[in-house]
């Protein structure tokens, strides 16, 4: 009755997972190889499975699966019950071992990352129980570098802005086993110039992207892809990428100021000009009026600009004291025109009308007669009578070259003026109006020479 209730309390107990065959088809034994001397424990690896042996980008360590069971003093198989603690190694006598832990039920996974310059290794899994190494099967891993390549957004670029920027991106790419290509995350790249280099990061899809400054020449870059810093993937080969900037857009910068105009009809203005070429065009500038800032312009003078950077004031002689200013540089190779900002002079233009001697001869010592009448007009609008203000009479003897005044007047409600003056001798005579203000510029009739 005791023998029976003892059988039937064994019956009721969880059975621990055992194998009946010491040594099935799938076990292998793991005989003890290292370590501490063996205490006689007898262990099997199970249903081992490992990965794919060939390594590549992305897939670069050895999994292992499987089971670890001790063999029972019966013969029989369960998992490891103690009193130690169970571990499994995945590793080589050239790599560190990669250590996993082992289930109740004595399964276990374990990985083990592998350098592609460790080169082909026979990987062991091994069973570790206080100190004593049992190894079990082996495998062996045979890294593979895949290629790369990089494919630019664009490899060139034209008509750059002389000393500005330009964008190079593209995509960074591996090229797997079955042939297709797929983004290469998370690598460094650096761009490669005669004068700089710039380091980035491809993203998570395999974009990168670099503003480079650009000089005033047609410029070579290099986008290279490889371990220049660190953090490089070793299983990707390295790879370039040239990108060109084949034409350069040069600009001039002009500036005009402190534009005025004298009672002399004579203009005054700072003129400032530079290059991102140090030069431009034919090495000149052109000086233009209009009459209303808008249209008509017209070429007054031409300014040497050779060398740059120019920073002269320049004065000339207009013929029209009112108006619009600005200098000009016309197109050529690499050079867009290039204009400066428009600056204003609202001086009123005058003139002297009629001033021709009554007569061509006339005996000396008598008088000789001018009529005319005086002018002015602003920036807009008809010529307008210039009233009751004075001309001036001037003579200048044959031979000589000193204007002498003989007597002025006043004009009248109308602008008109009547003068003459004694001619002691032969010579030259002219009406001239000197402006009161800095409002005009004096005004002169023609010159006549008068025989005496």
């Amino acid at each position: 009755m005791a023998t029976a209730t003892l059988l039937t309390a064994a019956l009721a107990l969880p059975a621990a997972t055992a194998y009946a065959d010491p040594a099935p088809a799938d076990a292998t034994p793991a005989p003890w190889c290292e370590g501490k001397e063996s205490d006689g424990t007898t262990l099997f690896f199970v249903d081992t499975q490992f990965s794919s042996a060939l390594l590549t980008y992305g897939n670069e360590a050895l999994t292992a699966t499987g089971k670890v069971l001790a063999q029972e003093p019966d013969g029989t198989l369960a998992p490891y019950s103690g009193p130690y603690t169970l571990s499994v190694t995945l590793g080589s006598a050239g790599l560190y071992a990669a250590v996993g832990t082992v289930a109740a039920d004595g399964s276990f996974t374990v990985h083990k990352s592998v350098p592609e310059s460790a080169g082909k290794q026979q990987l062991t899994l091994s069973a570790v129980v206080d100190r004593m190494g049992f190894c079990g099967p082996s495998t062996q891993v045979d890294p593979v570098t895949e290629p790369t390549r990089i494919v630019l957004d664009k490899a060139t670029a034209a008509d750059v802005p002389a000393w500005g920027t330009t964008s190079i991106s593209g995509t960074l790419e591996y090229q797997e086993q079955d042939g297709t290509w797929h983004p290469a995350a998370g690598q460094p790249l650096t761009l490669q110039g005669a004068h700089s280099t710039q380091a980035g990061t491809t993203g998570s899809d395999g974009r990168f992207s670099f503003t480079q400054d650009v000089y005033n020449t047609p410029t070579h870059w290099t986008v290279d892809a490889r371990d220049h810093t660190g953090g490089w993937d070793e299983y990707l080969t390295g790879t370039s990428a040239g990108f060109d900037i084949t034409s350069i857009v040069q600009h001039a910068t002009l500036h005009l100021a402190s534009a005025k105009v004298d009672a002399h009809s004579r203009l005054s203005v700072s003129v400032s000009a530079d290059s991102t070429d140090a030069a431009v065009p034919g090495n000149v500038l052109y000086l233009q009026q209009s009459a209303d800032g808008k249209t008509g312009w017209t070429t007054v003078d031409r300014i040497p600009a050779n060398p740059l950077p120019v920073a002269r004031a320049v004065t000339l002689t207009v013929s029209n004291p009112h108006g619009y200013w600005r200098l000009f540089s016309p197109a050529a190779t690499d050079f867009p025109a290039a204009y400066s900002n428009t600056v204003h002079t609202s001086v009123y233009a005058t003139k002297v009308t009629g001033g021709k001697p009554n007569h061509p001869t006339v005996s000396r010592n008598s008088y000789v007669s001018f009529s005319g009448h005086v002018y002015e007009q602003g920036t807009i609008g008809p010529w307008k009578p210039v009233t009751h203000s004075y001309v001036t009479l001037l003579f200048r003897p044959a031979g000589q070259k000193t204007w002498l005044s003989r007597g002025r007047v006043k004009t009248d409600g109308s602008g008109a003026y009547r003068i003459s003056g004694k001619a002691t001798t032969g010579g030259t005579w002219a009406v001239v109006w000197y402006t009161p203000d800095s409002a005009h510029v004096d005004a002169q009739g023609p010159q006549t020479y008068v025989h005496a």
